[in-house]
């Protein structure tokens, strides 16, 4: 018997069952760019886990090493959960970084992966070239305390932030359906708030095998889950509660102009938003707005607070189930802060509205809406 048990378990060994883990090692050269014995940083995102990690620079290098199952895209940064440099890492692979000009000036070898990524890193440097100038602008405009330059450049920071966003990644996935890093572009493009208007002529252009990867049919199903509630359509109806336990239906708001809000306590960007948020609602909400805000929460009492520290005096709901929020699923909520605008009939007339000038967005698509 014992004989037996150990055939079976090489047998499994040979086929992979207990061997899926292959070792890999990122080998970076920074030359003179990062000083002797300074940590350098990396993390990336594995199921619902972030694994991270930390190396001294030793004779202007650094290596990190691991095992993995699959192929991971890993972040690398003189930084703690910086994103200086973005690799993609994957079993028994040997990654090679050279840093030049700046850390973040890289090249990349070791794997068809990396190699395509370069055409990608190639088209962001002329972007952030140009952010860099503007960064270089802001640190004068900040000595000499000049608002107004302050206030321009950092619009000019932003504007050419969102093209590089609009141009690179949508480009690449057109130009290279066949790609294998085609869906980690997606989740650079949305990260994580997705708009189905902009997904879906992406994922269609994408090749059967790419479309038919485990990925692939993952962001099948998210396409799938955007649509139901994408621009122009039925907002759907869902049930929440509110902080006193009483039922609150979306439906109820019919012959309003509601901001879905979906939010939570814990979440800094949330929180951040919140105030631009209270801005439109106290400057729309005589013309027929209100705000429903879903936490994303399962502790009651930091949800009840965060309400209460923020100011927010429109309707909040939630079922206090975190990321399994009821609302959060059957929107397709992968990241917050995110919301949708819909009219008095529950169509869905905008997602994503944030920033400074909320107020201004939401109201250009209630006018746009009435002047239908």
């Amino acid at each position: 018997m014992r004989k037996l048990k150990m055939l079976v378990a090489l047998v499994l060994l040979c086929s992979g069952v207990y061997a899926q883990k292959k070792p890999y090692t990122v080998l970076g050269n920074v030359q003179d760019l990062v000083k002797e014995g300074k940590y350098i940083y990396s993390f990336y995102q594995k199921n619902e886990d972030v694994v991270i990690d930390s190396v001294k620079v030793q004779n202007g290098k650094y290596s990190f090493a691991g095992d993995l199952d699959q192929t991971v895209m890993m972040s690398i940064s003189t930084r703690r959960y910086g994103s200086d440099v973005k690799i993609f890492v994957g079993p028994s692979e040997h990654i090679q970084l050279i840093h030049s000009k700046s850390f973040k000036d890289v090249t990349v070898s070791g794997s068809k992966a990396n190699l395509e990524y370069n055409q990608v890193r190639a088209a962001l440097a002329v972007y952030l070239k140009k952010m860099h100038e503007i960064d270089v602008k802001l640190d004068s405009a900040r000595r000499l305390r000049d608002t107004a330059m302050l206030k321009r450049f950092q619009a000019d920071g932003t504007d050419i932030y969102h093209r590089m966003i609009e141009d690179v990644y949508p480009n690449y996935i057109k130009n290279n359906p066949n790609s294998s890093i085609a869906l980690s572009m997606l989740d650079e493009y949305f990260g994580g708030v997705v708009d189905a208007q902009k997904l879906e002529p992406l994922y269609n252009v994408l090749t059967k095998e790419v479309k038919g990867s485990a990925e692939g049919q993952r962001w099948g199903k998210i396409l799938e889950k955007a649509q139901r509630a994408g621009v122009g359509k039925q907002a759907p109806d869902f049930t929440q509660y509110d902080q006193a336990g009483k039922v609150v239906r979306l439906s109820s708001f019919k012959g309003k102009y509601v901001l879905i809000d979906f939010w939570a306590s814990w979440c800094f960007p949330c929180r951040a938003e919140n105030k631009n948020v209270l801005r439109a609602y106290n400057s729309l909400k005589s013309k027929g707005f209100e705000v429903l805000g879903v936490s994303i929460d399962s502790d009651k009492n930091a949800w009840i607070k965060a309400i209460k520290d923020d100011g927010m005096p429109w309707v909040q709901v939630t079922d206090l189930k975190a990321k399994k929020n009821a609302a959060a699923l059957l929107y397709g909520v992968d990241a917050i802060p995110q919301n949708w605008l819909i009219d008095p009939n529950g169509i869905v007339l905008g997602i994503n509205l944030r920033g400074e000038d909320l107020a201004r967005q939401i109201e250009k698509l209630i006018n746009q809406s009435k002047g239908k």
